[in-house]
Parts: C-alpha cells; structure tokens; sequence
C-alpha cells in the first residue's frame, strides 16, 4: 500500500512561476527514489495539454503516459507554498502534490484530495500549516498509520531560543546550516507562524527571528533526532555568539592598529599607512549589463556555475586572510558568504530561471536582488543589513556573467575616501590630493598601481577588498586604516575617536620625522642604508631631495611615452632629464630605459594584442624591436649625463645575451654623443636572471631588484588577478630567496645591489631587504622619512637575524610577524 513519509513532505517552499514549481517538485520526487531526472520534462509538457489544478490551491502535476517507463516506483511528494504561485487562470496553487504513477496505489491520496476539496478552510489551513503530520493525515487518511507515524513526528521537535543579543543573523545561522548539513534528515525552523529551510542561509534570515525569542525545530528522516540533538547543542552553546558584556573603558589606543572595532570590517590588505575618515564617493562607478534571456541553457547552467566557483575561491581567501587579521569570529562573515552561495534556495530558482530561457546572469540577478530586497525590508537593522552581505555575493558572481560599463566619474567639493575599482597611471591626473583623504580599491594588491599611487600621495589605503565596496553608498562614512589593511563601515563614536587618536600620534610622528629626513639612516651598530626616490616625472626630483632622498633610484621614463600620439623626441627627453640631474644637484640618478609592453595602450608603437602581455613583447624586449626608439632615449640620456652622474637601468633583462646587446648598442650611442662611459645596471624582476646573476653581475655596475614583477613571475601569480593579487607578496620567502641569491652574487663581483619594488617602502620590507644586504632602498617620496627613521631605530644585527628567520618561513604572513615582534621589542616606529 503507498505510504507518504514526512521526508517526502516539504514546507515553506517559494517559487517564482508555475515551471519553476514542477521542477523544485520534480527535484523531490527524483531524491525521493520515484522518477528518473528525464520525467520532470513529461511533467511540464502535460500542463501544455491540460493544467493540473485541482482548485482551493491544490495542484497535482504528473507525467504523459508515455513516460511511464521513466518512473521508478510509484509514488507521491507534497511541496507547500505558501506564498503561492500562478497555475492557472482559476488560482494559485499552494499545496502542489507531485505524482509518480506505475499503478493505481496513489489513486487513494487523490481520493482523499478529494475529501480536501470539499473542505475550503482546511484547504486553507494545509496551505499554511507547520505541521507536517496534518499533510500527511489528509492525503494518506486511512493508508498512514498514525499511532506510529504522527507520535513519531510529534516527539522529533525541539524548543529553542534565538542566540542574543543580535538573533538569527548571518554568523549564527551560518553555523545552523553547518550543523544540518551533517545529517540527511530534513530540518524546518519554525518561528511567529513563518518557517525556514535549516538548510538555507538565506531561509533562515528570512525569519526575522530576534534575539532571545523562541523557535520550534522539527526534524524528519532516519537521523533526524541525532540531527535535533546537535541542534539543540548548538543553540544551547549560543552559536558561537558572544553574550553581551558590561561596557568597559576603552582601553587607550595603541601606535600599531589594532582590529577592535565596533563598525563593519570589510578585510583587505594594507596599501599605504596611515588612518582616514570621513566620507566615501566611488571613483568609477560600475555598472553591470547583463543579456536578459539566452538560447543555449545547458550553456548558462555551465557558465554559472563557473562564476559561482570563482566567487567561492575568492570568499575562501578572503576568510583565510581575515582569519589570520582578526580572529574566527571576526572572519565568519566570509564563511556566511560561502554559504550564501551554496544556499539550495538561490541555486534552485537561478537554474530553474535558466530552464526559462533566461540567461546565467539575468536569472541569478533577479533571485538575488528579490532576496536582498526581502531582507533589507525586514524590521530588525541587524538582520535587514545582511542584505548587503547578499548583494555582495550577488555581485561577486554577478561581474564575470555581465558586461561592465564606466562612466565618467565625478568628485564632490569636499574631501573624500576615495573607492575604487582600482587606479592606473592615468587616473592620477584627475585625482585632487586636497580632496582625497585615502583610497580603497575593490580589487589589486600591495604592488598595484593603487598601492603605487597612495605611497607616492602620502595617503591611506587599502587593496583587495572585494566587490562589495563599490556597492557602498557615496558619502557613506568611513575608517580607512591602511596600517591595519581594512574598511570600517558605520563606524561607532569609539571608533571615531580611536581613529583621531590614532590620527594624531601619525601626525606628531611624522613631525619628527621631518625634521630628521635630511640624517642619514644609519643603524644602531653603524650600517648606512642609501634611501633614494622612485620617480615618475621631471618635477618629481626636487621633490625627493626635500624629502631627504639621497638620489633617484628608479625613473619611470615611460611618463615622457604616454597619452600622446607620437614618441618624444631627442630634445624633448633631454630637458626632461637634464632637469632632473640639475635638480639633484650632484646626487645620482637612476632612469630605467623604456618599460612598455602591451599592457599599456601606446597608439604609436602599433603593439599587437597578446594573450599574455606581462609574458610578452615588453621592456627591453620592445627596445629590441624599436631599435630608433631605445637609440633616441640613449642619446639623450647619455647627452644628460655630462652634467651629472646618471645611471642607466636596463628592465626585464632575462637572458645574458639581452644585456650584451643593450650594452653594445649603448656603446655604439655614447661614441656618437662623445658622452663619458656611464655606470649601467639591470632589474632583477626575471626569475632567470637571478638564476644568472653571477654571470651577470661580471657585466654591470649594479643590480636593482624589481620585486614587484619578480614577486608575480616568480610565484605565477598576476597582480592584477583579483583572486591572486592579495597573495603576491613580496615578502614571500620564495621572493626572499631569490634576493638573497641576488645579494650573495653581487657580493662576490663587488657590486652595489638596490631595491625599487614596493616592499622596500613598506616597514617589514625594508628591514628584511636590509638584513638580506640591500645597501639602497629606493622609494615613493612621501615614505623617505619614515624608510630612514625606521632603519635609524633597529641595527643592522638585529635585521640580519630577523632575514635568516625569515628565508626559513612558510608565508608573508610569517615573515611580516617576525618583523612586527623584532619592532615591539625595539620599540622603533614602524
């Protein structure tokens, strides 16, 4: 005799159309063991020959007789809606019984329909009902045994309260679902007459359920009382929500950021230190065009699916960093935004959408943003907040399955923190500093052009935040703590005034350090570390010797070749550069020979597109192939060095036989200017060059480590890679190693070795580069005297040991908290 179980019942279902019903039923009835996944088809072609509404909100959707050979066994599945959904143009159906039929055995439940039909209020009542035995007893009547099944049920229910102070919320019911989802059996959470999945995030954040109100879990299926047990452990534990203490003093403030705040963090990696507040306003706005509807579902479902797991890998990162920051329970967010994305209900609706017709990005738009809207409208602020967690995830997997469109970006007359999908070069020009006061990027890492950016402008900033940044609202206020790497959003008044605080001790210090720029940064024990400026223009030079660079150590000649649609001529470089030397006034000057490849949209050069340009036809390579371009900057390089000591630095040298050209042609040049020979170097940022640096090292004056593009080529990770650019780290030991190989190298052919990339400005790196042997760091201007006061405070023993340690680390990480415990002990102001 057919027998209907409470696993086959399922309660407090939504659906946005009559197709997406039959399919979620559909669903059911295959886990259920009745049908193969082929007869959900049959399904829906039957309601093309004749609706199955029954009327009073029950409809019983079921197959063509042809499709009989696809059902397994015969059976039958309830699914409720209670929001219900259109059937036909007699109602809407809330109670939809799905049928699978061999025999005749389930002519008995449509029997007893019948019985239900006649009976409008208790039609009603099964369309809203929480009590999965009432289903069972109206449909199954004499066929269910109910001195077994309903007591059985009855005692599989448990009594518990939402964890205080905050609710259901995001952490909590993440935990829910991580405790459910070990069992098999189903679990529904019941709370003020509306009930959720236990398997859905999203589900139980629709109950709205506060802190320290009651819930009702049922449980059916052959765990489900284990299943209750955890539960109920699991509530009675608090779910990992901290019970509210009594408040107590702020305790004072300390030099380092600490993650205390009482604001929203959002995770990402620190850029450029220093502390801002105030305002956001988004640089570059985007916006996301998605195609509405597509022919090629099985397509759709793939490309889905794909953007689904590129999100996933990017949350993972993101938890597995901020767990390190800031703690598990700071990080749980992330692991609620990985649960959103493995949430059954927005998964079920987007495929079902895409069955429509609609296509990957349209649908999984359209689910996500009624969620989110669902739950911003929501009475408790805590809970209605956690729409923004769902938008973020929306549009974290919403950017690969869309087109994205830029507008021309606006600024306010005010001053900002600035966001950003991420800064190039260019957007420099339309950036006023008096009205920026930091800049966060959504993507990038701490060698991106925003890292480059901030350090150069003396701002705050963070990198690597994510998506989720570009959805805040413009004047939204803010904390941007660049020593820290995060964003703290609605910050409380303790926030506000740690932050001050934090502010003016950055302040006081800087004070004192510019009044010392101009010392030597000497050691404790008596090493000297040259400390120069990278530059990216003429007038830039004055700048650093007041900033108390002791030279140039990289010139980014490129500014001279861009934006414009021929290359600068002979004279036109020679003023550049022979300001520059003047300005120095005796102090050297590095200029890097053309660093462009196809990365960079130059109109002149013609540069083909390549599928990988940071591999490709760039720096010295392109020289090669432009031989009338690298002979005309000679020449004026080489005319500039009369009036000075220059130095020419060849980039992406990779093979021996590339600087023996560059050298010769060089020579070639400086006999045809009658200039005097000049000191020649190359960057070490090629893995094969410092695999070759003895050889190398026989040829030239000096090596300049590029560990920004070392760091990407060495590790295969491109720092433009949203997902990869975090972990880019110059200060990774794989990246440590090959400076050290550098340094041993030089040492033996008695060469000075530099560095230009980005961790020699930051504090961590210029201790571990200087104990590695680095004898001049050069960096932005604005970090000079904070590079010197820094190296003045530690002596060169102490940064040696810490160098040693640091080529036996594993991580960055690693490495970044040996220099932070080495500064602790010394008290130096990093």
């Amino acid at each position: 005799m057919l027998s209907l179980t409470p696993s086959q019942v399922r309660l407090g279902w939504s659906a946005t159309n009559k197709a997406e019903a039959i399919r979620l039923v559909g669903q059911v009835m295959v886990e259920s063991g009745f049908i193969s996944p082929g007869y959900v088809d049959s399904m829906l072609k039957r309601e093309q020959v004749s609706a199955t509404f029954l009327g009073h909100g029950i409809a019983i959707p079921h197959g063509l007789p042809e499709a009989r050979h696809l059902v397994l066994q015969t059976g039958v599945v309830v699914v409720q809606f209670p929001a219900g959904v259109v059937w036909s143009e007699d109602g809407h159906a809330h109670l939809v019984v799905g049928i699978a039929a061999r025999s005749d055995e389930h002519l008995q439940v449509l029997a007893n329909l019948t019985g239900v039909l006649d009976d409008e209020a208790r039609a009603v009542a099964l369309a809203s009902t929480l009590d999965t035995a009432a289903i069972i007893q109206a449909l199954q009547g004499s066929l269910a045994s109910p001195e077994q099944d309903a007591p059985a049920f009855e005692g599989l229910s448990r009594q518990v309260l939402s964890p205080s102070p905050h609710g259901l919320h995001a952490r909590p019911a993440t935990l829910v679902v991580e405790v459910v989802r070990r069992f098999r059996a189903d679990v529904t959470v019941h709370h003020e007459g509306r009930q959720a999945n236990a398997r859905s995030l999203l589900s139980l954040l629709r109950l709205g359920a506060r802190g320290g109100s009651p819930l009702t879990l049922t449980a059916a299926g052959d765990d489900a009382a284990a299943a209750l047990l955890a539960l109920q452990q699991a509530f009675d534990a608090g779910l990992g929500e901290e019970p509210p203490a009594a408040p107590t003093p702020a305790p004072e403030p300390e030099p380092a950021a600490v993650l205390d705040y009482e604001g929203t963090l959002v995770a990402g990696l620190s850029a450029s230190p220093g502390i801002a507040a105030g305002p956001v306003w988004a640089f570059q706005r985007e916006r996301l065009e998605v195609e509405e509807r597509a022919a090629d579902a099985a397509r759709e479902h793939q490309r889905l699916e794909s953007a689904l797991a590129g999100a996933a890998a990017e949350l993972r990162q993101l938890h597995e960093g901020f767990l390190q920051k800031a703690g598990a329970r700071r990080a749980a967010i992330f692991k609620a935004h990985l649960e959103l994305l493995d949430d059954p209900e927005l998964l079920r609706e987007s495929h079902g959408l895409i069955d429509t017709g609609l296509s990957a990005g349209a649908s999984w738009r359209r689910v996500f943003e009624s969620r989110a809207q669902a739950l911003a409208a929501m009475d408790e602020p805590v809970l209605a907040s956690r729409a923004a967690d769902l938008r973020d995830v929306g549009r974290r997997v919403l950017r690969p399955l869309a087109r994205v469109l830029e507008g021309e970006p606006t600024f306010p007359e005010h001053p900002v923190v600035l966001l950003a999908e991420d800064l190039t070069p260019s957007d420099t020009a339309k950036l006023d500093p008096a009205l920026v006061l930091g800049l966060c990027t959504a993507g990038g890492g701490t060698t991106s052009h925003t890292a480059i950016i901030a350090r150069s402008l003396d701002l705050p900033a963070v990198v690597a935040l994510g998506p989720s940044v570009l959805d805040l609202r413009d004047g939204q206020h803010c904390i941007l703590d660049g020593d820290a790497g995060v964003l703290v959003v609605g910050p409380s008044a303790r926030d506000r005034a740690r932050a001050a605080h934090q502010r003016e001790r950055i302040r006081l210090r800087r004070e004192e350090e510019q009044v010392k720029r101009h010392q030597p940064a000497i050691t404790l024990d008596g090493w000297r570390v040259e400390v120069a400026a990278n530059i990216n223009e003429a007038a830039e030079a004055l700048k650093a010797v007041d900033a108390g660079g002791e030279g140039v150590g990289l010139t980014r000649t490129e500014f001279l070749f861009l934006q414009r649609d021929e290359p600068p001529g002979e004279e036109e470089q020679l003023h550049a550069y022979r300001a520059m030397v003047r300005a120095l006034n005796g102090l050297p000057l590095i200029l890097r020979t053309l660093d462009i490849g196809g990365d960079k949209h130059v109109p002149y050069l013609s540069l083909p597109a390549e599928e990988n340009p940071f591999l490709g036809v760039r720096g010295l390579r392109l020289c090669f192939e432009r031989e009338d371009l690298f002979r005309t900057q000679l020449r004026a390089i080489l005319r500039a060095s009369m009036e000075g000591p220059v130095r020419i630095l060849y980039p992406m040298v990779a093979l021996p036989e590339e600087l023996a050209k560059a050298r010769a042609i060089t020579e070639s040049v400086r006999r045809e200017v009658g200039a005097a020979p000049v000191e020649t170097g190359i960057m070490m940022e090629v893995p094969s060059a410092v695999m070759m640096a003895e050889q190398l090292a026989r040829d030239v004056s000096f090596f300049s480590l590029g560990t920004n593009d070392l760091t990407q080529y060495l590790l295969a990770m491109d720092r433009r890679n949203p997902v990869l650019a975090p972990r880019a780290d110059g200060l990774h030991p794989a990246v440590l190693r090959m400076v050290d190989l550098t340094v041993k190298a030089a040492r033996r052919a008695g060469i000075r070795v530099g560095a230009c990339g980005g961790i020699a400005g930051d504090p961590s790196g210029a201790v571990v580069l200087s104990g590695l042997g680095v004898s001049e760091l050069s960096v932005a201007i604005p970090s000079i005297p904070a590079v010197k006061a820094l190296l003045r405070s530690i002596s060169l023993a102490d940064a040696e040991a810490v160098a040693r340690a640091a080529l036996e680390c594993g991580s960055a990480a690693e490495v970044r908290g040996l220099v932070r415990g080495l500064l602790a002990r010394k008290g130096a102001k990093a």
